[in-house]
């Protein structure tokens, strides 16, 4: 008898075990599942694409601190190495929204997409650098209208540059080239991550790396001597929200949501610098980037966000539409291409989300 009552509680067990591994806490019924989890659930999605660079910071932001969702929507992030490989997947329709600088040009013109809002300044930090003891670093001034860029025709002609290309890096070299009387076909342009850029200097397998932060932070740091970088040519620069065509066309409400809750996080993050180093440290770890939060604080600094008031009085596009052009002229765009820029460019989505 008691053997038998021992088997019973034995099975009992098992098929109440078995009972809670069928029905897991998230696939319960909605109407058992918390209110706050039913709404959520219950919000258009938007598919955002990040990268593991500061402009996506915001994004994160709005994530953990649920901006999303207080304004409507729920992001989905998609993530991406480079603006390079996010236009491939636009081509693919992997996302809807995302933030890009230099790339952006190629999915206005080329890809249909829409510039809606410049989000950040990301002049500073976007250097080309080599090692103290190169002959490029022993030139400065050479082109009188920019004294603090280094370098001659004789000493980079030739020269072997790292970057990654089809980014606002790879405009940096084109930039330093043309204030040195040089074109792109008068060096070899190798198309690598930042990282591997950095390593191949470190390594002499390149004579100059074109690094975005916060690798370029973290080789001048280490004494490699900055040649020219987009504040020093004079070239001015903003990250922008890029929206694929099928989204500009088809979710605008979502779109003027997202815009709130993006100026919401730029506004948190301006107001509270050791906060957004802070964020801006973790993010580049969790995406595998070594550096310190001096350099963050650093980057921070040099490359702040537009807050919602500064939006206000930003002509949006005008730097898409300068590089667009640039790159005509460095024939890395086709001339017939460059007017789908300015067709591709919109305000009304930011005013109608910030009021102006």
């Amino acid at each position: 008898m008691k053997k038998a009552l021992a088997i019973l509680l034995t099975l009992a067990m098992v098929l109440a075990l078995a009972a809670c591994g069928a029905k897991p806490a998230d696939s319960a019924p909605a109407g058992n599942a918390p209110a706050e989890e039913s709404a959520s659930a219950d919000l258009p999605v938007l598919k955002v694409a990040v990268m593991p660079f500061l402009n996506s910071l915001p994004i994160k932001y709005m994530v953990d601190n649920k901006l999303d969702e207080a304004n409507g929507f729920k992001i989905e992030t998609v993530y991406f190495a480079n603006g390079g490989a996010m236009n491939e997947a636009l081509a693919a329709d992997q996302w809807e929204v995302g933030t890009l600088s230099a790339a952006a040009v190629n999915s206005l013109a080329i890809y249909g997409a829409y510039c809606i809002a410049d989000i950040g300044h990301s002049e500073g930090g976007l250097y080309t650098l080599v090692k103290s003891d190169s002959p490029i670093a022993q030139v400065k001034g050479y082109n009188p209208s920019y004294p603090d860029v280094y370098g001659d025709p004789d000493t980079v002609k030739g020269a072997v540059v790292a970057t990654n290309t089809g980014t606002i890096s790879h405009l940096n070299v084109n930039k330093w080239l043309e204030v040195l009387g040089l074109s792109p076909e008068d060096v070899e342009i190798v198309s690598m991550d930042f990282p591997a850029a950095y390593q191949a200097l470190k390594t002499g397998n390149c004579d100059v790396a074109a690094l975005n932060p916060p690798t370029s932070y973290t080789a001048e740091s280490e004494g490699y001597v900055v040649t020219s970088s987009l504040s020093s040519l004079g070239v001015p620069q903003f990250d922008s929200i890029i929206v694929s065509n099928k989204a500009f066309n088809e979710r605008r409400d979502v779109l003027v949501n997202y815009v709130k809750a993006f100026f919401q996080a730029t506004d948190a993050l301006q107001a509270d610098p050791e906060m957004a180093a802070q964020e801006l440290l973790n993010w580049y770890t969790e995406n595998g980037s070594e550096t310190t939060i001096e350099a963050c604080a650093t980057e921070i600094a040099t490359r702040p966000f537009v807050t919602s008031e500064e939006a206000k009085s930003i002509t949006i596009g005008e730097s898409v539409s300068i590089t667009g052009e640039f790159w005509v002229s460095q024939e890395l765009l086709e001339e017939s291409k460059f007017p789908e820029i300015a067709n591709h460019i919109d305000s009304t989505i930011a005013k109608e989300a910030l009021g102006f």
